[in-house]
């Protein structure tokens, strides 16, 4: 493979390596921000991205905030990501496909069991399965053969957990205003739905108003979906869109998605509580799937996921209140229990 950086430890990361996939031509990377035990876990992701500096950027803030997540979830895991990513004008075919999540999977075996990987945004069960046809160093295989399946599930229940805990009331009759209706999306809006709340969505892809019909939820447009009047905002697709822009127009009392790295910056957590908005760390809310992955490696058990996943309420309720007894924002409480958690960390998360 090709450099593009030196695979090497980068700051605060234990290491970063950047390629180009020899059979596919596609940049890809990882990042592995910290391991326990000598193992971290993070998702692949295969998305479109500008240039090889933004995925770099990108799989390095989500490799960061993986090491939260499992500290705030308590998993013997350190935290990192990977990435393939491609132009978004010219999408890979099927057959150049699978030639990248091949190199991909040499990228992984390179790093000797450090880095485990799974199921993120723009990859699938059948993605991770080709890439465990060339190394082992994989998690999230199908219930079929024992594994925990799709992680979307898990997410969402997850983050329906944490929407109950920010609440503090049953969700009968609350509107949740859901953005982005991807699998976790889509399963959180079909399990609030069933709840008995008020479901409003909003995706970029106007298809996906046919599932709004189908569970008889109200459509928005994305553009005004962020700024819609509710009980809780869910943003479920991009990260960076709690900007302070945003944050000065948001009409609910409680912010809580599965979207990774939701604020633009640390900075709006501050203006986030200035508001008086609770707002629901992203990396304790979307823990779910992590944690189901994460059980495998311990033969999957899925009562043992579920009360794990139940448990994000307790932790985001210990957050609400250290946060309201120091006069700090939540993202302050929860790094903080995040390293409390870990032994100790960086407590910086970008």
């Amino acid at each position: 493979m090709t450099a593009l950086a030196e695979p090497a430890p980068a700051s605060d990361y234990e290491d970063v390596r950047v390629c180009d996939g020899p059979r596919s031509g596609l940049t890809m990377a990882i990042a592995v921000h910290r391991t326990v035990a000598g193992r971290s876990l993070g998702g692949l992701r295969f998305e479109p991205y500008r240039s090889a500096d933004d995925a770099v950027a990108d799989v390095k803030r989500l490799a960061r905030a993986m090491t939260f997540k499992a500290a705030v979830a308590k998993l013997p895991l350190g935290g990192a990501k990977g990435v393939i990513a491609y132009d978004p004008d010219s999408p890979p075919d099927p057959y150049h496909r699978q030639l990248a999540l091949h190199d991909f999977a040499e990228l992984v075996e390179s790093f000797d069991g450090r880095y485990i990987t799974a199921q993120d945004a723009g990859t699938s069960i059948d993605d991770i399965a080709s890439v465990g046809q060339f190394t082992s160093h994989i998690a999230g295989h199908p219930r079929s053969e024992g594994g925990s399946g799709d992680p979307a599930p898990y997410t969402a229940h997850g983050v329906e957990v944490a929407i109950r805990a920010s609440l503090r009331i049953s969700l009968n009759g609350r509107r949740v205003v859901i953005v982005g209706l991807g699998h976790v999306g889509s399963e959180l809006a079909r399990r609030l739905h069933a709840a008995g709340a008020r479901v409003a969505v909003a995706d970029i892809d106007r298809c996906k108003q046919d599932f709004a019909r189908t569970l008889g939820a109200e459509w928005l447009e994305p553009c005004e979906a962020m700024m819609a009047e509710g009980d809780v905002l869910a943003p479920c697709a991009l990260g960076g869109a709690l900007d302070p822009s945003t944050i000065a127009r948001l009409r609910v009392p409680v912010v809580a998605g599965a979207a990774n790295n939701q604020l633009s910056s640390d900075a709006a957590a501050d203006l986030l509580r200035e508001r008086g908005i609770v707002w629901a760390p992203d990396f304790v809310v979307n823990a779910g799937g992590l944690i189901a992955v994460s059980d495998e490696l311990n033969g999957f058990d899925g009562a043992r996921v579920e009360r794990r996943i139940e448990a994000i309420g307790d932790t985001l309720n210990d957050i609400y209140a250290r946060a309201a007894a120091s006069g700090s924002n939540t993202l302050t409480a929860a790094q903080e229990l995040a390293v409390e958690r870990s032994g100790g960390l960086n407590g910086n998360r970008t």
